[in-house]
C-alpha cells in the first residue's frame, strides 16, 4: 500500500494573537510547536480540541511556529521492507525501501526540529489508538532518534518539552488499567524526553472543561517565563 505522505503534515505559523505568519524578524524568537492528534473522530473528538486549546492559548502569549501531524488519518505500520531499511546505509537502499520509510523520516524530521510537542491521545480499551503505536514504531529508530552505546540505549532527543493531552470516558489516568501514560513516559523517555506533562482530561465531562483550562494555562505559563 503506497501512502501519501503529505497526508498528515501541516504548517502553520502564527502571531501572538494566532492570525498572521511571522515576518523574518520574528522567526528569530519563535517557538517551534510538534502538533500531534491521534482521535478517530474530527469534529467531536475532545482531544484534538483540547489539544487545539492549547496551541491557542500558547500562541497568545509568544510567537508559535506549529507543524501538524494528524496520526488518526492513518499510519503505515512496519514491514519487512522498512526494517530492512532502517539497517541499510541511506546510499544503499533501494528507491522501494526509501519509500517504505519516506513517512518515517518526515515523523523523525519533525521531532528533531520542534522545540515543544503538543499531543492528543485518547484511550481506546485502556490503552492508546492503533495508529498512534504506528506513530511511535514510526519515531523510534536507532542512530536517529536513540543509539545503542556500550552501557545501553541512549536518547538523542533529550532537549523536547511534551505535553499531552488524555482523554478517556471510564479509564481513570494513573489508575491500574491506565495502560497509556506509564508506557508513553517509557516510549519518550527511551528517546531521551524527560520533560513530560500531562493534561487531565479522563473520565470527560463537560464540568471539567474549566480545570482543563486551567491546567493549560499553567503549562504555558511555564514555558513562556
Amino acid at each position: 500500500m503506497k501512502f501519501n505522505v503529505r497526508k498528515w503534515f501541516g504548517l502553520k505559523s502564527l502571531n501572538e494573537n494566532g492570525s498572521k505568519k511571522l515576518n523574518t524578524t520574528q522567526k528569530e524568537n519563535v517557538m517551534k510547536v510538534w502538533h500531534i492528534d491521534s482521535s478517530a473522530r474530527n469534529e467531536q473528538s475532545h482531544s484534538k480540541r483540547i489539544t487545539q486549546q492549547f496551541i491557542d492559548n500558547l500562541s497568545q502569549k509568544t510567537s508559535v511556529e506549529s507543524d501538524s501531524l494528524n496520526v488518526g488519518a492513518g499510519l503505515p505500520f512496519l514491514t519487512d521492507t522498512m526494517v530492512g531499511s532502517y539497517f541499510t546505509p541511506d546510499e544503499q537502499r533501494t528507491a522501494e525501501q526509501k519509500s517504505a520509510i519516506a513517512v518515517s523520516n518526515d515523523i523523525v524530521k519533525s521531532a528533531k526540529e520542534a522545540d515543544v510537542w503538543v499531543i492528543g491521545v485518547p484511550i481506546y480499551n485502556f490503552s492508546m489508538p492503533a495508529s498512534f503505536k504506528a506513530f511511535i514504531d514510526l519515531l523510534c529508530r536507532s542512530k536517529e532518534t536513540f543509539t545503542y552505546t556500550e552501557t545501553g540505549p541512549v536518547g538523542l532527543l533529550d532537549n523536547k518539552q511534551v505535553f499531552v493531552v488524555v482523554t478517556s470516558g471510564g479509564t481513570e489516568l494513573g489508575s491500574e488499567v491506565d495502560f497509556l501514560t506509564p508506557w508513553l513516559k517509557h516510549c519518550l523517555s527511551f528517546i531521551g524526553i524527560q520533560n513530560v506533562s500531562f493534561v487531565h482530561a479522563d473520565q470527560y465531562n463537560p464540568e471539567k472543561d474549566e480545570a482543563i483550562t486551567q491546567q493549560i494555562e499553567e503549562m504555558t505559563n511555564s514555558l513562556v517565563n
